[in-house]
């Protein structure tokens, strides 16, 4: 089987196991994400039919990435861990790992990055941690973990347990 016909081989088998994990179901943000046609790209896959958990493997030179509207996520190991068809949570692991969406029309791109990602569905929460930058217009929050909460805006940078202090950069009021 030559190069091109292995490629289209790989993208179809992709986007039939992001369909049958349901990764379409999109974190609340623009509802025309959900609408969107998933793009993944990788190095390997694993898929575990019972524990309904699929791996996506790249590498820090060449990341795993998942598409699908505004939501991009990328990493060297992407985790899809899902339950009666429906995606609960994915786990991103990187150097760095990172998350973006746009919440809605009216709201300009949220981006994260961190070690690694964790995007909880059912809590509509994202926990980036170590390494931790959070940026959303020209606001930004650094620290050593992060949690949005996407349905309520509402942004988290605690205190790291080695005594670090968070970090934010807010513009001056003449740029916003």
């Amino acid at each position: 089987m030559d190069d091109q016909n292995m490629k289209i081989k790989a993208f179809l088998s992709t986007r039939a196991m992001l369909l049958a994990t349901g990764i379409s179901t999109a974190v609340m943000a623009l509802p025309e994400d959900a609408e969107q046609p998933i793009h993944a790209v990788y190095d390997n896959s694993e898929l575990l039919l019972d524990e309904g958990i699929q791996v996506l493997y790249g590498s820090t030179g060449s990341p795993a990435e998942i598409t699908q509207g505004t939501l991009k996520i990328t990493g060297r190991e992407i985790t899809i861990e899902r339950q009666n068809g429906e995606v609960r949570k994915v786990t991103v692991e990187g150097t760095p790992a990172r998350y973006q969406q746009k919440p809605s029309a009216d709201q300009d791109m949220v981006t994260a990055e961190g070690l690694n990602i964790v995007l909880d569905y059912d809590t509509q929460h994202v926990l980036a941690q170590g390494q931790v930058r959070f940026i959303q217009a020209a606001n930004e929050w650094r620290g050593c973990q992060i949690d949005y909460y996407i349905e309520t805006r509402r942004v988290t940078t605690p205190r790291c347990e080695d005594g670090e202090q968070a970090q934010a950069i807010l513009p001056p009021r003449n740029n916003q």
